[in-house]
């Protein structure tokens, strides 16, 4: 029975291979240039940016640090994790206007231009370098956790096939991580799909079902805020919401859409896959915990395989790792090359596009796939030292992330832009360093 097991995950695992294979290898143009290689030519339809935007919006830390956080904290993980999510989401439609406007290539830049100031676009550029280094840390251990545990595989050889993935996926710009994506969006949507039925199937009943066990076993997971107080649980809500209102990864994917009717289109349509996403993923945390307790004693990425792996029949549960595999490949990807556009384009303002040596676009295009390379490998070596939680990095990234950009973009006013570099300078200071009073130790 094991062995028919690691079978049908090999298996699996091999189609999803060969088909992010196939479609990414699809994208790579032998006419390109920077345009193509940021932002598709601002190009993409409504069902290519809709799937750009879910998959991204849905990492390795959405699914399985949510997922563990519903497992061990109940309805809390709703209230200050999930919540702050989908606040986020609600910003977003604001600023596609004011996105769009400006022919901007990336994030730094049209806050340079909204400023007037270029070093505002170097700090930012430096920000979205190091937050995104650090995010790709948390998919690259999720991704290795759980191939290591489909394929019976080690930490360092499960970490080598992520770190090939993103690579090859992001070498084709843009409109890699674009065909890739699609791919990865209808797994995540099945994935959790399947997962959540199998789990109703198994309760005999519906969310009711769920609600009564975790009061029969444990009604302290029933609580909607956190146990260090209501004032903790809202700061968490509006850190995570403000992180991902300002978040590039995002914006750029509003910019790179073929018109604003498309973005807000995708904006609207994101809501209800999302939606759908959340729902699945509480079903599957709380009808994990209602099915199984277990004491997490070696990090929430090997307790969700083996806490899964026990639960769900082989076939759910390998949906359900697939789906993880996805969200960290669609994540990773897509701010690899952020990272990347924010060194080669941002940081060295290599703005113009040459016109007397038509090489010389090559050659720059060269230079970013080398610093994509680069920024990978960086966060290949992190992942194998001791971390905190991937939820904690996550926030500590997304902070970084709303200090530079959710003032710009939802209040640029005159009297804000007025000494605006000094601000955020400082708030990145006040905000990181490590002799803050009251700052945790975690």
């Amino acid at each position: 029975m094991m062995y028919s097991n690691f079978l049908a995950s090999l298996f699996a695992f091999g189609l999803y291979t060969l088909s992010l294979i196939i479609l990414a290898g699809q994208a790579f143009s032998w006419k390109e240039d920077r345009t193509h290689f940021y932002v598709g030519r601002r190009r993409f339809g409504f069902f290519q940016s809709l799937s750009t935007f879910c998959a991204t919006w849905m990492s390795g830390a959405s699914l399985l640090g949510c997922t563990m956080y519903l497992y061990q904290s109940g309805y809390e993980a709703f209230t200050g994790s999930i919540n702050g999510w989908l606040l986020g989401l609600v910003f977003l439609p604001f600023i596609v206007t004011k996105l769009r406007k400006r022919p901007v290539l990336s994030l730094p830049e049209w806050l340079g231009m909204e400023y007037g100031d270029a070093r505002l676009r170097t700090l930012s550029a430096l920000c979205l370098i190091i937050a995104y280094a650090l995010y790709i840390v948390i998919q690259f251990v999720v991704f290795a956790k759980i191939v290591g545990a489909m394929l019976n595989t080690s930490y360092i050889l499960s970490s080598l096939l992520v770190y090939l993935f993103v690579l090859y996926t992001t070498f084709g710009g843009m409109p890699a991580v674009v065909r890739s994506d699609m791919l990865n969006f209808g797994i995540i949507i099945v994935g959790v799909t399947v997962a959540a039925v199998a789990i109703l199937m198994r309760l005999e009943g519906g969310f009711g079902v769920i609600h009564e066990i975790l009061l029969r076993k444990d009604p302290s997971m029933l609580k909607i805020t956190s146990s260090e107080g209501m004032l903790f649980t809202f700061a968490m809500i509006l850190g995570w919401g403000f992180g991902v209102a300002a978040n590039p990864q995002y914006a750029i994917r509003i910019i790179s859409a073929r018109t604003s009717r498309i973005s807000l289109r995708m904006l609207a349509a994101n809501a209800i896959s999302v939606g759908w996403i959340y729902i699945c993923i509480t079903v599957i945390g709380l009808g994990g915990r209602a099915l199984l307790t277990m004491d997490i004693l070696f990090g929430s990425e090997a307790a969700f395989t083996q806490i899964f792996s026990s639960i769900l029949h082989p076939v759910p549960a390998m949906f359900l790792l697939l789906a993880v595999l996805a969200a960290s490949v669609s994540s990773a990807n897509s701010q690899l090359l952020l990272a990347a556009c924010s060194w080669c384009y941002d940081f060295k303002k290599q703005d113009k596009k040459p016109e007397s040596d038509p090489m010389e676009e090559d050659r720059f295009l060269l230079h970013n796939r080398m610093a994509i390379a680069a920024i990978s490998t960086v966060s290949l070596l992190i992942s194998f030292l001791r971390l905190p939680g991937i939820l904690i990095l996550g926030r500590y990234s997304w902070a970084l992330v709303a200090i530079c950009f959710f003032l710009p973009f939802y209040f640029s006013c005159i009297k804000i832009r007025e000494g605006a570099f000094q601000r955020h300078f400082g708030g990145i200071v006040a905000a990181y360093h490590p002799r803050r009073p009251g700052r945790s130790s975690a």
